[in-house]
C-alpha cells in the first residue's frame, strides 16, 4: 500500500508519465513546437485541476491561491537565500572524469551510443525512452534527454540504486492536495526512474560533515533517503526544500548490470560539484538558456569526455 499522502501523486505521475514517453523522444519528422504547446497545455491543466480541488472543498480559487502564496513566502524566509546549487556565495563549478562506481557517480550518456545508428543497442526503456534519439531535434533538447544518473546506494551484491536526473514531471508539490507536501510547494516533482514510482524520494544538500538521521550520504554535502524521513528534516528546518531534488521513482541496476553497460560504453563516469548538481536550469523547450547538466558536466571534465559534447553539438559550438 502506498504511504500516507502518496496517493494524489500516483495518479498523476500516471498521467505524466505517459506524457513524457511521448516528449522525451519525438519520432522523425515530429515539429518541434508541438513539444513546447504540450508542456504548456499540461501547466494550465495543473493550474485548473489545483483550483478545481480548492473549490472542491469548499473554497474558492482566489482562497486557494492566497494560501499557496503564504506558503511560498514561508518556505522562501530561509535566512539564506539560495543562488547556486541552494548555498549564497560564489559556485563552486567542477567536474573530473571517475571510473570508481561508488555513491556520488555520476553518470553521462555517451551520445553516439544512444543515438539513430548506433553499434549497440542502449537500454532505451530502462530510462523512460522509447527507442534511439532523433537527430533532427535541436542539441540542447537532446542534451536534456540523455540519461544522466547519480548513484545513491550501492549493494552486497553489485547492485546500485540511482536517481535519474533533469526529468520534469511538470508537477508542482503544491500542486498536490493535501498536507503531506505542503512544506516544499514550490519544489517539482522529478521523475527518479522507472522503478519504485509509487515511492517519493529526496536528493538533499545538507550542512556539516554527516548526512540528517535516516538519510544516507550520497558524498559530502549530499544525503538519500524517502520523502516519509525528509519531510519531518524539512518541517524542523535540517534540511531545506529549496536545497532538494524530490523525485517519483528511482532507477535500479541489478547485479552486474551497471557494469556490462559501462564496459560497452554506454556511459561516462564522473565526480561532479554538488553546485553543478544542483544548478538551476532552464525548461527543456527552452531554445536559450543554461547549458544541460549533460553538456556542462562532460564540458568540464575536459579531454574525451567533452568530445562526446562535440559529437552532438557539431559547429554549434
Amino acid at each position: 500500500r502506498p504511504p500516507r499522502g502518496t496517493t494524489g501523486v500516483i495518479v498523476k505521475m500516471r498521467v505524466c508519465t505517459g506524457l513524457l514517453l511521448a516528449l522525451l523522444v519525438a519520432p522523425a519528422g515530429a515539429t518541434r513546437s508541438g513539444l513546447g504547446g504540450r508542456h504548456a497545455a499540461l501547466r494550465s491543466t495543473l493550474r485548473a485541476r489545483r483550483a478545481a480541488v480548492a473549490c472542491a472543498d469548499g473554497g474558492s480559487e482566489s482562497d486557494a491561491l492566497e494560501q499557496f502564496r503564504q506558503q511560498l513566502l514561508r518556505q522562501m524566509a530561509s535566512p539564506s537565500v539560495p543562488q547556486v546549487g541552494g548555498r549564497a556565495g560564489t559556485a563552486d563549478l567542477w567536474a573530473t572524469p571517475n571510473e570508481q562506481i561508488e555513491p556520488g557517480t555520476v553518470l553521462l550518456a555517451d551520445y553516439k551510443m544512444w543515438k539513430e545508428g548506433a553499434a549497440n543497442k542502449a537500454p532505451f526503456s530502462q530510462f523512460a525512452l522509447r527507442g534511439p534519439l532523433p537527430s533532427d531535434l535541436p542539441a540542447d533538447m537532446i542534451a536534456r534527454v540523455l540519461p544522466v544518473v547519480v548513484i545513491v546506494s550501492k549493494g552486497s551484491d553489485g547492485s546500485h540504486e540511482a536517481l535519474l536526473l533533469e526529468r520534469r514531471t511538470g508537477i508542482l508539490l503544491g500542486d498536490i492536495k493535501g498536507e503531506e507536501y505542503a512544506c516544499a510547494p514550490i519544489n517539482s516533482l522529478w521523475f527518479g526512474g522507472t522503478a519504485g514510482t509509487e515511492i517519493v524520494v529526496i536528493l538533499a544538500q545538507h550542512d556539516g560533515p554527516t548526512a540528517p538521521e535516516g538519510m544516507s550520504a550520497v558524498f559530502t554535502g549530499v544525503s538519500f533517503g524517502t520523502w516519509a524521513v525528509a519531510r519531518p528534516l524539512i518541517e524542523a528546518g535540517t534540511l531545506t526544500g529549496t536545497r532538494s531534488f524530490i523525485f517519483a521513482g528511482k532507477t535500479v541496476f541489478g547485479k552486474g548490470e551497471l557494469d556490462k553497460q559501462l564496459k560497452a560504453g554506454f556511459w561516462k563516469s564522473a565526480r561532479v560539484s554538488r553546485d553543478v548538481l544542483f544548478k538551476e536550469r532552464s525548461e527543456p523547450t527552452s531554445r536559450k538558456g543554461s547549458k544541460p547538466l549533460w553538456r556542462e558536466a562532460l564540458e568540464l571534465c575536459e579531454g574525451e569526455y567533452a568530445r562526446v559534447v562535440t559529437d552532438l553539438y557539431g559547429d554549434e559550438l
